[in-house]
């Protein structure tokens, strides 16, 4: 694959609609977005988002996240930054670079975070 090509794959979203239920693996070169729900295991090379609406279900794999719905994981590995919204509610283990949560956020678990060596 180019590198132009992979560019666009990156800055594209792959959209799981509101009402749709998808269980299973799922991987991608490029991000995704859930409105709707997802069950099993994601490796997203990009940006995952869980909207308002959506939820999540299994282990993940991303380069980033931003979650405004339900994600209840076995196990989450951000290579970044995962920011949990007010609206979110995470449950599970994850292991992250950088978290951003915001007041309403809901979290239970436990967090990883690497610490970084220059």
């Amino acid at each position: 694959m180019s590198k132009q090509t992979e560019n666009e794959a990156l800055q594209s979203y792959n959209v799981l609609g509101a009402g749709t239920n998808v269980n299973g693996t799922l991987s991608s070169n490029g991000n995704l977005r859930i409105d709707g729900s997802f069950e099993g295991t994601l490796s997203i090379e990009g940006k995952l988002v869980v909207g308002h609406t959506g939820s999540l279900t299994g282990t993940v794999h991303c380069s980033s996240a931003e979650i405004e719905g339900r994600v209840k994981t076995d196990k989450m590995n951000v290579a970044g930054l995962l920011s949990l919204k007010g609206t979110s509610v995470v449950e599970g283990e994850i292991t992250i670079q950088k978290l951003y949560i915001e007041q309403g956020a809901v979290f239970n678990g436990q967090c990883n975070m690497p610490e970084e060596r220059v």
